[in-house]
């Protein structure tokens, strides 16, 4: 390399020195040591665009350090470790000592997927969107399931903008995000505002061009089917029995494998 890198006081001083005698250093070299020199300065800059454009795709794959969320394949088939959290109200939540759908979710996934399973039921008994936020998480997640603003609409509270915010703040996370419909029964007494809960939900599904697991649809084919009603709802039309629990879990885990190209 010349008698570039031989000078030492060159070589680790010239950080130090006043930028016109680094240049009046520089120009004492003879012209194969600077060649040298700006080939490998060339070198230099060009690996560290490559490591930088490798990052970056990485990062564009995985989704992991982006507002990206990754695929549920991805996660499903290809992690050791998978969380889900399910954000909802009191129908997520359940009653105490009742099957709930979370319960029957992992217990589905289970039989399919490789990896160690954790869902966490975030329910709320109160129900209100305000209530069931992903704020109030404790746990990240790779996959979140959103069943909420029942209670909003119920009590003519406006939930508008809630799950768009919700969505947004969970996709920033990287988090793979699928809303899910009401089922409810054709007699419900608050028919109306499970209907524009529904309404609601597919259209936040639309704009944020997210999956929706429309479990209504769901519901209504297995009552057309043959199954009765009260099997599957309590009194009141929304709230579900065991049976009901038993067939919403397992909906929304065929739906994520389905997604995962598991099925």
């Amino acid at each position: 390399m010349g008698t570039f890198f031989k000078r030492n006081d060159f070589r680790t001083d010239y950080k130090k020195r006043p930028n016109d005698e680094y240049k009046a250093l520089y120009e004492k070299l003879d012209e194969e040591t600077k060649q040298k020199f700006a080939r490998r300065r060339t070198w230099i800059l060009t690996g560290v665009i490559a490591l930088v454009f490798i990052l970056i795709i990485v990062l564009a794959v995985t989704g992991k350090g982006t507002g990206k969320a990754r695929s549920a394949g991805m996660i499903l088939g290809g992690s050791e470790r998978v969380t889900i959290n399910c954000l909802g109200d009191s129908i997520t939540k359940g009653t105490a000592g009742q099957m709930t759908y979370p319960s029957v979710l992992k217990e589905e996934l289970s039989k399919v997927v490789n990896a160690d399973i954790t869902v966490n039921n975030y329910g709320d008994e109160e129900g209100f969107a305000g209530n069931t936020t992903y704020k109030k998480m404790n746990e990240a997640c790779d996959i979140a399931i959103l069943l909420y603003t029942f209670e909003n609409y119920r009590t003519g509270s406006d939930p508008e903008g809630i799950l768009e915010a919700n969505v947004d703040g969970l996709s920033h996370q990287g988090t793979l995000v699928y809303l899910v419909s009401y089922p409810y029964a054709e007699e419900a007494g608050e028919k109306n505002a499970v209907t524009a809960a529904n309404q609601y939900i597919a259209k936040v599904a639309k704009d944020k061009n997210i999956l929706l697991l429309d479990a209504n649809a769901y519901f209504k084919g297995v009552i057309n089917s043959g199954q009765k009603e009260e099997d599957l709802f309590e009194e009141d039309g929304i709230h579900l029995t065991e049976k009901g629990y038993e067939l919403l879990g397992t909906f929304i885990a065929e739906g994520l494998l389905a997604d995962a190209g598991m099925n």
